[in-house]
């Protein structure tokens, strides 16, 4: 049994980390390219430790390394969820969430964005796949951070400190008029995190100084669509760089002004949201034109019935907000294809998104998203050769995302 074990984590170290040593050449390939959203026909793509070195016609020529002849097959940027959680049940194994993260893999999802769970675990999972004991994407993940009123007969995120010495912990942070805001930021990186999620319990102007000081520490600053009291506007006035849930919207229906308690807010004006006629113009604009990401969660939507959410992501789609694909779910391991497959189809059949913008989501603005958009999104020599092969032009079908023929992540082929 230790050897094979031996066996196993060696070859999950040729996977992963800077293992790849002699070039790989996808030879005249078909490029899909998320810049300039066209197809680079007839392309060589060349791949040495993990980077993509040159894309470009005959670019693998006299170049020494195994060649890989891909005549008339497509190669895109692998996948990223941009809003997951697979740190939050502490009744879960390590072992069963890295089973979440191979199913990512093999599915062609070579990143994801965790928006919020417990660092000891998200850490622990990053790190064992950069080190090779996990097969997974490329983990980023938030730090939680919410008001005093957020917690106010709340205790959902309490799992996620379990057997913390304190009530709060450096990655699920209860922020007050006078905390130490750059202590609460400097706390959030030692443990690994690449942004903050902010989830409830602030109006605009004590949102204001919370993204100021995120920002300085350089960390990202991911946020709820309603934060209450601060509606859907005054989270995108405030610039919050990526807004998530299309259904959060509904709040901008609502003309009294909201408390900080979330459940009181629903006692007192659910009810009286007539979602026909909501308006989330104002908003949209606003998003636009600070260039902040729309992360519509849509499929959550459409499961819990809220279609009118896809009016929303039609329209944002249309006057040209970012919007970056995230799910809000862990995979369910016995589907044949992670919900990020989902919530592109949608993005496709309700909302009106041509096929290129739906792939753009998960893609591109989805590097964007993490913060990573120098390192990962696209085919483009300095970035990390996280690839996928298709048999057929994704732009033609979003279908062909479900017909993967060869996945490459970090410059190596999973096989």
């Amino acid at each position: 049994m230790r050897l094979i074990g031996c066996v196993i984590i060696s070859l999950l170290c040729c996977f992963h980390g800077n293992a790849q040593e002699k070039a790989i050449i996808l030879k005249n390939v078909n490029v899909v390219d998320v810049v300039e959203g066209s197809i680079r026909k007839g392309q060589d793509v060349v791949i040495k430790e993990g980077i993509i070195q040159a894309v470009g016609k005959g670019a693998g020529t006299g170049v020494s390394g195994e060649v890989k002849d891909l005549t008339g097959m497509y190669v895109m940027p692998g996948l990223i969820d941009a809003h997951v959680h697979i740190a939050n049940d502490p009744k879960e194994s390590q072992a069963d969430r890295a089973k979440h993260l191979e199913y990512f893999l093999r599915h062609g999802v070579t990143s994801i964005r965790d928006a919020a769970g417990d660092a000891r675990v998200l850490r622990e999972l990053k790190e064992g796949v950069q080190q090779g004991k996990y097969l997974g994407p490329d983990i980023y993940y938030a730090a939680f951070m919410a008001g005093p009123a957020y917690f106010e007969g709340n205790d959902r995120e309490k799992s996620m400190v379990e057997g913390w010495p304190e009530p709060y912990a450096p990655w699920m942070q209860c922020i007050r008029p006078d905390s130490d805001l750059d202590k609460a930021m400097e706390d959030a990186k030692e443990w690994g995190c690449t942004g903050v999620k902010i989830y409830g319990g602030f109006d605009r102007e004590t949102l204001l100084p919370v993204i100021r000081k995120a920002k300085e520490h350089g960390l990202q600053v991911w946020g709820h669509a309603t934060l209450f009291p601060a509606k859907p506007w005054d989270v995108a006035d405030a610039g919050v760089q990526v807004i998530s849930h299309a259904y959060m919207l509904e709040w901008e229906g609502v003309s009294e002004e909201l408390s900080g308690n979330i459940f009181e807010n629903y006692e007192k004006f659910y009810d009286k949201i007539d979602h026909d006629k909501i308006s989330v113009e104002r908003f949209l604009q606003t998003v636009k034109s600070k260039g902040l990401i729309f992360d519509p969660t849509l499929f959550l939507c459409i499961e819990n019935k809220m279609d009118w959410a896809t009016r929303f992501v039609k329209r944002a789609n249309q006057i040209g907000v970012k919007i970056c694909g995230g799910t809000d779910y862990i995979n369910d391991l016995n589907r044949p294809f992670p919900f990020i497959f989902d919530e592109l189809d949608l993005y496709v059949e309700k909302c009106g998104f041509y096929p290129m913008e739906a792939i753009f989501t998960v893609t591109k603005v989805a590097a964007e998203a993490l913060g990573a958009a120098d390192k990962v999104g696209s085919v483009e020599v300095g970035k990390q050769a996280d690839l996928l092969v298709l048999p057929g032009n994704p732009y033609d079908d979003i279908k062909e995302l479900r017909k993967i023929r060869m996945i490459i992540k970090t410059g190596n082929v999973i096989e």
